[in-house]
């Protein structure tokens, strides 16, 4: 019936109008099974044709699927929220769910030593609760609090670390360790950026505090 064939263009004609990506591949799904109604109904069926239809469907079906679950609201739990809104405010709560899903949760009790001074970082982590000292020398020169991150500094340099981190309140904290999240980060250049913006802010605040500092 010619009334599919009329349809099915119509359908790619509305596709090639609207300038959302997940709708386009909707009505280009509809208009393949459109084109597939019509050619099925013919006298003589065209293989050719319905073979390239329907690799083309199972492309946009794939791709709908994909667009349908990065468009999904992520819900993060009461603690990583907290985390969120203290650090890391500037990526998207997509984006921070998956930078948390490479670290891990851990608990810290008080005087357990988180960086030591003088080494190469092996890990980077953000405070989630509780509290640490940053000591140079043994000597106490600042104070982490919930969403501060330490071992940034080398991480980002690759140079030793110039203080070390004890925790004073028990804390929690997230962890990543600088060669799984240096991979990571390699397959997501666009998640990079933003997490260097975020630990770029936290050293700035770090060094106004030590301007500040009589």
């Amino acid at each position: 019936m010619e009334l599919w064939y009329h349809l099915a263009n119509v359908l790619y004609v509305v596709s090639y109008l609207v300038t959302d990506i997940l709708w386009l591949r909707v009505l280009a799904v509809l208009g393949g099974l459109s084109s597939l109604t019509w050619t099925l109904t013919a006298s003589t069926p065209s293989l050719t044709f319905i073979g390239w239809t329907l690799v083309f469907n199972t492309i946009n079906v794939v791709q709908i699927a994909r667009l349908w679950r990065e468009r999904r609201p992520v819900r993060l739990t009461a603690e990583e929220q907290m985390l969120y809104a203290a650090a890391f405010r500037t990526l998207t709560p997509r984006e921070f769910r998956r930078l948390l899903a490479v670290g891990r949760w851990e608990e810290a009790p008080a005087r357990q030593v988180l960086i030591e001074q003088g080494s190469r970082s092996r890990r980077v982590l953000v405070l989630a609760s509780g509290s640490a000292a940053v000591k140079a020398d043994g000597r106490d020169v600042a104070t982490l609090r919930p969403g501060q991150f330490a071992g940034e500094m080398s991480f980002l340099t690759g140079a030793d670390t110039t203080a070390a981190v004890e925790v004073v309140e028990p804390a929690r904290l997230v962890s990543w360790p600088t060669e799984e999240l240096e991979r990571f980060l390699g397959k997501h250049p666009e998640l990079r950026a933003a997490l260097q913006l975020v630990l770029g802010k936290d050293l700035a605040v770090k060094l106004a505090r030590d301007r500040d500092r009589p």
